[in-house]
């Protein structure tokens, strides 16, 4: 590209052509450059300095609405009057998928796993069917559950764990799994209340903070579809855990 073109370019796009020439020079290079949509009537200045994008705020979860989720949870006798609760409280909710001796707890509902209307139901979710098939088990021997029910696609705030934490807390008493199965850092802190990282925390056994319930962090399967070399790591967390199942 030229220098004129350039500068051309550069006019087009802050609204400082006036030139028929300039135009054709500047829609020229636009052409050659691959563009071949409008996305506005109004001249925007794409290439300007538009400094630093606040992030989006984090909901502000108070204490009052963590006591309420505490009320509401402990009272229901039920996985199911459980997940009806749920439901009221936050009706964009996922509650947790399947029965059986085992918990797997990722961090959050994507919003794959939304459109797909259960959890670990996208790209994820098929990589942890692989991963339970390797050691013999499927989503029929386990409970699939997340440590905060409502999908998005960002990490989850520790405004949200705390709000779920009672209902998460209230599904493994009503469960009574054998062990969990955490997927991830943020499932691991909120199981067993240590801020050591994944990489730390993954192939040892724990325990949950409240219950006592073993607990073998491992990496998460979103981790592994971005790191396949961390696979080798995670089939030995996952032969701990079924060693454990075995016995």
């Amino acid at each position: 590209m030229t220098s004129a073109a350039h500068a051309a370019q550069w006019r087009l796009m802050n609204g400082a052509i006036t030139s028929r020439h300039e135009i054709a020079a500047a829609l020229g290079w636009l052409v050659d450059a691959g563009v071949d949509t409008v996305v506005g009537d109004t001249p925007f200045a794409w290439l300007s300095d538009v400094g630093p994008v606040a992030p989006a705020p984090a909901p502000v979860i108070s204490a009052p609405v963590v006591a309420r989720s505490e009320a509401v949870a402990i009272n229901v006798d039920s996985l199911a009057a459980l997940a009806a609760a749920m439901a009221e409280a936050y009706p964009a909710a996922l509650f947790a998928d399947g029965a059986g001796e085992i918990m797997i707890i990722g961090e959050r509902p994507t919003m794959a796993d939304a459109a797909a209307g259960r959890v670990f139901g996208d790209a994820a979710g098929a990589l942890l069917d692989k991963m339970l098939l390797s050691i013999g088990r499927g989503r029929d021997t386990a409970m699939l559950a997340n440590i905060v029910a409502l999908p998005s696609d960002r990490a989850a705030t520790p405004a949200e764990v705390a709000a779920f934490a009672p209902f998460l807390r209230r599904q493994i008493q009503l469960a009574r799994p054998r062990a969990i199965l955490a997927l991830g850092q943020a499932a691991a802190s909120a199981l067993t209340g240590s801020t050591a990282g994944i990489n730390r925390l993954r192939g040892r056994w724990h325990e949950m903070t409240d219950g006592g319930i073993a607990v073998m962090p491992t990496f998460a399967p979103a981790h592994l579809l971005l790191h396949p070399g961390h696979k080798a790591l995670a089939w030995a967390d996952l032969c701990a855990f079924r060693a454990r199942l075995d016995r």
